[in-house]
């Protein structure tokens, strides 16, 4: 069996400045639901119980991206096309609007200017943009009943360097689309806690997986790798230092 067989995503982790302010945006105009608030992390999750995840860092010690961020844009995905007309109908703060084969899409800037694409599409290129959505306004509505994470578009100084990275370790087989785009910045290669940017790309895998074979193969691969001595979570950082954990389910 591969070792990527039994890997799923789990969740992108954002480091942010303002909580309340970020909060609120991820509720009001992406639909999630808070799950929880533990210490700086905010967690949120999908109103059907269905396993959508997606996680905040408020992290105030951290600065403000100088130039372009690592994030150029993440696409979350909607089970329902409906909901991301509820979305618009009730206030969504959209900085343009689509029309797609199923249904409206939008983007959206978080109070940190992270870019997101929400929609409900098979097929992205059916998108078209339209000046207005002709929806009304559900006061029953209360946020997206699933979604994922489908793909993030990162900035990158190497575009080959990375994409080399995720073909060669991963065998094309990472739970995660993740495109890039060929850029210049100063902070694209720092350290994930330096600055308000994108921080982990969360991988969950069975009680029963073999952390320390995948240890030993990405050591193999010339990677710098740290497993915790319960052998539990595994961290690996890809070239723009963007931290991989993967994690043994509860």
């Amino acid at each position: 069996m591969s070792l990527f067989e039994q890997m799923d995503f789990h969740s992108p982790v954002l480091r942010i400045n303002d909580r309340g302010k970020n909060i609120d945006f991820y509720q009001k105009t992406l639909g999630f639901k808070l799950f929880s608030e533990e210490n700086t992390l905010a967690i949120f999750t999908d109103w059907s119980q269905s396993g959508s995840h997606f996680i905040i860092e408020e992290s105030p010690d951290s600065r403000m991206v100088k130039g372009l961020k690592k994030l150029q844009k993440m696409v979350i995905k909607a089970d329902k096309a409906d909901e991301i007309a509820a979305l618009l109908a009730n206030g969504a703060e959209a900085s343009k609007i689509f029309k797609g084969a199923n249904g409206y899409a939008f983007e959206a800037l978080s109070p940190e200017n992270d870019l997101f694409l929400i929609h409900a599409e098979d097929d992205l290129s059916t998108l078209k943009e339209v000046e207005h959505a002709d929806v009304q306004p559900r006061e029953d509505f209360k946020g997206l009943s699933a979604y994922q994470v489908e793909k993030v578009v990162l900035n990158v100084p190497d575009k080959g360097k990375s994409q080399g990275f995720y073909q060669e370790v991963f065998q094309n087989q990472f739970p995660l689309s993740v495109d890039f785009v060929e850029a210049q910045g100063e902070d694209l290669m720092i350290e994930p806690h330096v600055a308000w940017d994108l921080e982990i790309l969360e991988v969950r895998m069975p009680v029963s997986y073999d952390l320390a074979a995948l240890k030993d193969y990405l050591e193999e691969k010339g990677q710098n790798v740290y497993l915790d001595k319960k052998e539990t979570v595994l961290v690996l950082s890809e070239p723009s230092q963007i931290e991989i954990w993967f994690r043994k389910l509860p």
